[in-house]
């Protein structure tokens, strides 16, 4: 019955639009067969299905001959939003696919507060969430009511991101991470307490280079545990 009801909803809406044109839409939102009553949102991690809507102001009388782009932008504008698509199901239903901004690093800013791959702050619990993310340095600080980081930490937590993607597993290990000297970066594990030495655009092969120096150095008899494994040099892998 309802895909009958669907082909005879299209029949009438080209005839219609040849009849119509442009006006369509505004002259269908007062028709009570197009109220929205079905709404779909995918994409969801953080945020909840009525925060979406909350956003969106979709109420029992929202047709879904509404103004699309404005619900775009609407859910767009929350901070933990990315990118948002919105597209209509003719009659009563409406599909939001939402893009969140993902967790990457923790700062403190004073507080403790998560950040996204853009050094965006999120407006996150990391104890609700139980967010398990390095601790980035937040040197210079952000400006006061900003929710952008600083250029220079922008580029850290941009690094850090691009190392969870060569390795999430090391970055797990992970606990601090801050500038080194120069164009470098410290990473810091806590069990074992090693400090690497990384070099800015690391490749996953020389990372893995470290990660096996560090195990044939524990493996030894009697072997203390390396305090820092360095990277900075070309094919040399520093274990002191």
């Amino acid at each position: 019955m309802r895909r009958e009801l669907r082909v005879l909803l299209a029949t009438v809406l080209f005839g219609a639009a040849w009849t119509w044109g442009g006006q369509l839409p505004r002259a269908l939102e007062d028709v009570e067969a197009f109220r929205v009553k079905n709404v779909e949102v995918h994409g969801l991690h953080f945020l909840s299905r009525a925060d979406v809507l909350e956003a969106m102001g979709i109420t029992s009388q929202s047709s879904v001959w509404g103004d699309v782009d404005a619900w775009v932008e609407a859910v767009t504008d929350m901070p933990m939003v990315r990118f948002a698509k919105v597209e209509r199901r003719v009659p009563d239903g409406l599909v939001v696919f939402v893009t969140e901004r993902r967790p990457v690093a923790l700062v403190p800013t004073p507080t403790i507060e998560p950040v996204d791959m853009d050094g965006v702050l999120l407006p996150l619990d990391p104890a609700k969430h139980r967010l398990d993310l390095p601790l980035v340095e937040a040197d210079p600080p952000p400006a006061e009511g900003s929710l952008l980081l600083p250029k220079r930490i922008r580029l850290l937590v941009g690094e850090v991101d691009r190392l969870m993607s060569v390795d999430t597993a090391f970055l797990q290990m992970v606990s601090e991470v801050r500038w080194g000297e120069g164009h470098t970066l410290v990473a810091r594990w806590a069990q074992p307490d090693v400090e690497f030495l990384l070099p800015f655009g690391l490749s996953p092969e020389r990372l893995q280079e470290g990660l096996e120096a560090l195990g044939h150095a524990m493996s030894r008899p009697e072997s203390e545990v390396p305090e820092i494994v360095d990277l900075r040099f070309a094919d040399l892998v520093v274990v002191r």
